[in-house]
């Protein structure tokens, strides 16, 4: 069978939609956010990560989620224990601003990343971690700026928002263990978190917050101050307590005394059966952090050696590609401006059809189109073998 020279443009023509519609992947300007997403490809892989290359990511398909995460260190004298909740995540979102590249959509999501307002009852002392600074509403709109240290007196509720991480730090001596088991009051092991959080320890808290204050009796009355330097304010209480007996919460935030309920359940089982033991010291460190999570799919393109063996088997007729292409589902965690893959799926590659029909390709063409062609006296046939 022969063919004639001009059917190679003549297809070329024809294909020319279809090829340039495949080929507008949104790109990146740089890989590097996607390091140790690509890194964690090629070790599961067994690939060689120089010879992994970058294809596509498509923005428009991205999705993302806010969330936060909580972290638990205790010591039992000797003995340590680390506790990592997963990530709470909520309902998935999509990056509605159009025209930007993958760094840019990292970049403002990272912005958006904030933990949900919460109230804490006092007496505490609040910090602000870093540079940043805080700004204090009282009753009767009294505002104070620039704050760096806020000590709450007994009977008083401060409702913080625009925190992106809580962390607060405690011990304990074994005065909280009787024959080695928790002080059993009303409620088990709460008396134990109760010894712990009363008085409440210093609650160090980062982001640019807001705070209001209220009495938690009263919350229209007026509440005294007292400065103790430029930036570290007093509020005080309406009563002076001999004793610590006025208290309400046994934990100074809500959803941390979710997870020490499971704390609970864990730690029971653990000291059990310990009766005979008694621990001197103890300690424990809180940590609720703000999170973002990623969803996208990602194409890869790597290398084929000549002693390699594809993943697919190809049909006899085809011509053996220099370059493979993958596609993966990845789920990640965003960490200052850098991707921490949680989870990385390959996607099942979406096979064509080798043939399509001539119809089909000819309905859109118009021959009115080409410039004269002088057509050779043979038969014009495609050289392919049936």
């Amino acid at each position: 069978m022969t063919s004639s020279p001009f059917l190679f443009p003549l297809f070329i023509f024809v294909f020319s939609p279809f090829l340039t519609a495949a080929s507008i992947p949104l790109r990146l300007n740089n890989t590097q956010i996607l390091q140790d997403v690509l890194k964690v490809i090629a070790s599961s892989q067994k690939w060689d990560f120089d010879r992994l290359n970058f294809s596509k990511l498509q923005v428009s398909k991205v999705r993302f989620a806010t969330g936060k995460r909580f972290d638990f260190r205790i010591r039992f004298g000797k003995s340590y224990f680390l506790l990592k909740f997963p990530d709470e995540v909520t309902s998935w979102n999509k990056f509605k601003k159009e025209g930007a590249d993958f760094e840019d959509f990292i970049r403002e999501v990272s912005s958006k990343a904030g933990l949900d307002s919460f109230k804490v009852e006092g007496p505490f002392e609040l910090q602000v971690a870093g540079e940043n600074q805080a700004s204090l509403l009282l009753p009767f709109n009294t505002t104070h700026t620039g704050l760096k240290r806020i000590h709450v007196g007994e009977g008083i509720t401060i409702e913080v928002t625009g925190a992106r991480e809580v962390s607060f730090f405690h011990t304990f001596k074994s005065g909280s263990f009787v024959n080695g088991s928790f002080l059993k009051e009303n409620g088990g092991f709460w008396s134990f978190w109760q010894s712990l959080c009363m008085p409440l320890p210093p609650i160090l808290v980062s982001g640019s917050i807001s705070l209001i204050a209220y009495r938690s009796r009263n919350p229209s009355s007026h509440i005294e101050t007292l400065f103790l330097s430029k930036d570290t304010i007093k509020l005080l209480p309406e009563k002076c307590y001999s004793t610590h007996n006025y208290r309400r919460q046994a934990c100074p935030i809500d959803a941390i005394s979710l997870r020490i309920a499971k704390l609970e359940k864990a730690l029971s089982r653990l000291h059990g059966n310990t009766s005979h033991k008694k621990v001197a010291l103890g300690s424990i460190n809180v940590k609720c952090k703000a999170s973002i999570t990623v969803r996208f799919h990602l194409e890869l393109e790597k290398d084929i050696g000549k002693n390699e063996t594809l993943q697919e088997t190809l049909a006899e007729w085809r011509t053996r590609p220099a370059v493979e292409q993958l596609w993966f589902e990845v789920m990640a965690r965003v960490e200052a401006e850098k991707l921490k893959p949680i989870m990385v799926k390959k996607v099942r590659p979406f096979v064509g059809v080798d043939t399509i029909s001539w119809s089909n390709l000819m309905s859109n063409i118009s021959f009115t189109q080409f410039s004269s062609i002088l057509v050779p006296p043979e038969a014009l046939t495609l050289g392919v073998k049936w």
